[in-house]
């Protein structure tokens, strides 16, 4: 989700000098409710804009996934929401056996590669920018996705599939 609204991140201001920096702002009332899913081997992101993200856009991104990808399994890494545990959702599921859903151990949003591409996304578009209208906001917002290939060398490090696995080991005490 994403806020119409100017998100201050870093700055340097020197002491006495903050009366001549302004940061423009909006009211911030409408949000950008953006349900997405990464190919881990192309960057390719697939983004819907929604109304909500719930049980019924978790169908919405599968099924365009599914269109989007005739042949093969479609494994989402997903965090533990609960609209991926609706039923409604895995009755879909159970109807599209194409696609498969493997989650992730709870608070490990590190180990989630979207969730790296949501702060580049937020690096680039929306720290400390000011969007007059919701629909510059939204316009941006959508076109950083389309054109995510200019990024391309920023996220082949980014969006890296390599985990480490450390063992666990007893506590030296």
């Amino acid at each position: 989700m994403s806020q119409h609204n100017t998100r201050p991140s870093y700055g340097w201001i020197l002491k006495g000098k903050a009366q001549d920096k302004l940061v423009k702002t909006n009211s911030g009332r409408q949000r950008l409710n953006l349900h997405g899913a990464l190919n881990l081997k192309t960057h390719h992101a697939v983004v819907l804009s929604e109304e909500a993200i719930d049980a019924r856009s978790v169908i919405r991104l599968g099924t365009t996934l599914l269109k989007k990808h005739k042949t093969g399994k479609i494994y989402l890494i997903l965090d533990n929401a609960k609209y991926y545990h609706a039923k409604i959702v895995k009755t879909w599921r159970t109807n599209h056996g194409r696609i498969k859903f493997l989650f992730l151990p709870s608070y490990s949003p590190n180990l989630n590669l979207i969730e790296r591409l949501w702060r580049f996304f937020h690096q680039k578009v929306t720290w400390n920018r000011y969007f007059e209208t919701f629909e510059e906001f939204k316009n941006t917002s959508l076109g950083f996705f389309k054109n995510l290939k200019q990024y391309e060398p920023e996220l082949a490090t980014l969006l890296a599939g390599n985990f480490q696995v450390i063992p666990s080991q007893k506590l030296q005490t």
